[in-house]
């Protein structure tokens, strides 16, 4: 194996009780060599400084001068953090928390060729801090890390010079994480106003990647497979029928004529060039994001926008508004959860629901978005925003599900994570355990990985204010027939692996999926390519 010097640098160690199994492989970096994502020597430093205890993955918390690789220890995530922004030289990560395997953050380590572990075992990490200076090899599997040590320098120096493919592969993956590699973005068009009359809003089956970018424009895709999915089913006669939410689509272009109108567009360009090469340290950065977010958030959409969404919603229903940006959702930039979302708005109160636009519309310019695109080599300028306006669902279980297992990376086999009430859960990294369920392509067979325990759900009151707040309830797992229902959690895991199938044919590529099931029915929200 090749031999890689690290620093592991301590970033809080509040230990958060004890699982059963005290520490598995979120993310792998490679291919499985042996059942092993990869096995790798390295030399464990425990730096503990002031200048090192964060509590979370936060962009600027690494010195500038500290250029070795190293792996984190960290306190707490939320699901918003973006691991590369706050380091290249990060390729590994210990989180003292537990979190869904297929949250945003989990999406983005894995994208981002970052290892990536959580631990929540007192003795675990006991044991790992007697381990200051030495030499240890580290095996992740999908069912446990072995953190061993290497006898002496003569073993380590032996085995680093042993010729083998998994040591090669570690340096070429290695090799990924130092090399710029720009995207190839499609030219973006500003439309204001589009054939069949509807100013500035494009109808969902409108929607392209040149118009309002890869997310709306998949979720247009969505709903034409939507349409002839009630017709398909997989080789085991399941279903693989599924619905999709009313929507539709501020275009490109909307928000520049927003800032045309509110005569701010030349002090945002001034901001937008000034942001591209500020500087973190001295805190020029931040400035600068700040006065992008605060000039953005203040527009609002036309009122000829908001008539012309009327004639596709009522007025009174619940609506969330998504980004759906140039430089997301893109098979090599997926920037889950990058950018915002705001549920619970309604066309009947247009102020709210046109600052929520502003909400998603300024989420373009947040600190860690700006990072993110730097650290992927696309220029500020070239980023647009457009936004998805789409019903607000009602439902039982929220899922996310990749088509093939991010664990075992096995194309027969999709993997399921399940939260009660709505996904946010699921995406935004909320500590505890989903419903994992592992399905097979080809037999149907689904196998329960773990079970949920989440204590709360998140929900939208139709009783309540449209005020882009969700409500959280108390969840009661007695009642929940994923749980105590067998022949449910059986039938629900095969429907999955029929849609994720079916995406996975007509998209032409694995799927990471969202979607949510309301009374009988499957509703799919969005399908982006699912990074490898």
């Amino acid at each position: 194996m090749g031999a890689l010097d690290c620093v592991l640098a301590m970033c809080g160690w509040e230990c958060y009780g004890t699982r059963a199994q005290p520490m598995y492989i979120l993310l792998g970096l490679g291919e499985t060599l042996d059942r092993f994502i990869y096995i790798v020597n390295i030399t464990i430093y425990w730096v503990i400084c002031k200048h090192y205890q964060v509590e979370r993955i936060a962009p600027g918390s690494l010195p500038s001068s500290m250029k070795e690789p190293v792996v984190l220890v960290v306190n707490k995530a939320d699901g918003d953090e973006e691991v590369k922004a706050a380091g290249d030289n990060i390729v590994g990560v210990v989180l003292l928390q537990e979190l869904p395997h297929l949250s945003h953050l989990g999406v983005r380590a894995r994208q981002e060729k970052v290892v990536f572990v959580t631990c929540e075992d007192d003795d675990t990490i006991k044991n790992m801090r007697l381990l200051e200076g030495k030499h240890v090899r580290l095996g992740a599997s999908s069912n446990n890390v072995d953190l061993s040590v290497v006898s002496n320098k003569d073993d380590c120096a032996a085995m680093s010079s042993e010729p083998s493919a998994g040591g090669d592969l570690f340096a070429q993956q290695f090799s990924l994480l130092t090399t710029d590699k720009k995207l190839e973005l499609s030219e973006q068009k500003s439309y204001t106003s589009v054939a069949n009359g509807m100013s500035g809003v494009l109808e969902l089956s409108e929607a392209s990647i040149e118009s309002s970018g890869a997310k709306a424009a998949a979720c247009g895709t969505l709903s034409v497979l939507s349409s002839m999915s009630n017709k398909v089913y997989n080789d085991q006669g399941t279903p693989a029928a599924f619905r999709v939410p009313a929507g539709a689509v501020i275009p490109f272009g909307s928000m520049e004529d927003a800032l045309k109108k509110s005569g701010s567009l030349k002090s945002y360009t001034n901001l937008l060039e000034r942001i591209e090469t500020a500087q973190i340290e001295n805190g020029e950065l931040d400035s600068l994001s700040s006065k992008l977010q605060a000039t953005v958030s203040l527009l609002s959409p036309s009122e000829e926008i908001i008539e012309s969404l009327k004639k596709t919603f009522d007025q009174n229903v619940r609506l969330i508004v998504r980004s759906t940006a140039n430089v997301e959702d893109l098979a090599g930039m997926s920037a889950a959860g990058l950018y915002e979302s705001i549920p619970n708005v309604s066309l009947s109160d247009p102020r709210s629901f046109g600052a929520a636009v502003g909400q998603v519309w300024a989420s373009l310019y947040t600190r860690r978005a700006i990072l993110s695109r730097r650290a992927a080599g696309v220029p500020q300028r070239d980023a647009k925003m457009a936004v998805l306006v789409q019903e607000m669902l009602q439902p039982d279980l929220s899922f996310v599900l990749h088509t093939i297992s991010p664990v075992d990376h096995d194309p027969k086999l999709v993997e399921a994570e399940v939260a009660p009430g709505l996904g946010e859960t699921l995406a935004s990294g909320t500590r505890g355990t989903p419903w994992r369920l592992s399905c097979h392509k080809l037999d149907g067979k689904v196998t329960t990985l773990a079970f949920a325990n989440f204590s709360e759900e998140l929900m939208v009151l139709n009783s309540g204010p449209t005020d882009g707040e969700m409500s959280r309830r108390t969840v009661d797992y007695s009642k929940k027939p994923l749980s105590v229902d067998a022949t449910f959690r059986e039938q629900f895991g095969q429907r999955l692996a029929a849609i994720g199938q079916y995406l996975e044919q007509k998209f032409g590529s694995a799927q990471d999926v969202e979607g949510c099931l309301v009374g009988p029915d499957i509703f799919i929200v969005q399908s982006r390519p699912q990074p490898q």
